[in-house]
């Protein structure tokens, strides 16, 4: 139990930590629980930093955040909205190679969500295949984990990790992050 939440089953293991299934013990309502396992001011910082990066936000391609709650071990866990779907790569791994139409529409769903997060400063800055739920149902695609997300990057702000091959020029010389840069890890999901 975190705070209101019940945590159901693990979803994903990551170098941050882990993402758990749950549900609202009152009104048993499906949410996803990012538990960061490490505790430090620095650690703190980055789930809060994510927390924020699109906390007034609403759009299709994004989840909600609910909530922050701190355990009692010190530790922080994010509560948002649970987004149904296979993962990009999960696809990728069961049925192989996707076919170039449904490449265009998975892409141009994206780029209307990155135009909206670009729209008010904030930047992924992890656009991956792991990061990219996939409704095929309702032709729906989510951005998720906003991990490493920056609000208005100036100039003199350092990018705070990448994933390698998706990553920009900028972002892996540990340079701000540019609009630019989604859209060039944008450009390796289309690749890949």
């Amino acid at each position: 139990i975190i705070g209101s939440y019940r945590v159901l089953e693990s979803i994903a293991e990551g170098g941050f930590g882990s993402t758990y299934k749950g549900e609202h013990i009152l009104t048993k309502d499906p949410v996803c629980i990012k538990h960061c396992s490490m505790v430090s001011p620095a650690h703190d910082a980055i789930l809060i930093q994510e927390m924020k990066s699109i906390w007034d936000l609403r759009h299709y391609a994004m989840p909600v955040m609910r909530d922050l709650q701190r355990l009692e071990d010190g530790s922080l866990a994010l509560i948002m909205s649970y987004i149904p779907g296979f993962t990009l790569e999960q696809i990728v791994e069961k049925a192989g190679k996707i076919e170039p139409e449904t490449t265009a529409w998975i892409t141009e769903r994206i780029l209307n969500a990155l135009l909206y997060l670009h729209h008010h400063g904030v930047i992924h800055g992890d656009i991956k295949p792991q990061n990219i739920i996939i409704q095929p149902k309702t032709h729906s695609v989510v951005l998720v984990d906003f991990g490493l997300a920056m609000v208005r990057p100036g100039s003199s702000d350092k990018s705070i990790g990448y994933t390698p091959v998706f990553a920009s020029p900028e972002q892996i010389d540990g340079k701000a992050l540019l609009p630019a840069s989604d859209y060039y890890s944008l450009g390796m999901l289309m690749v890949y």
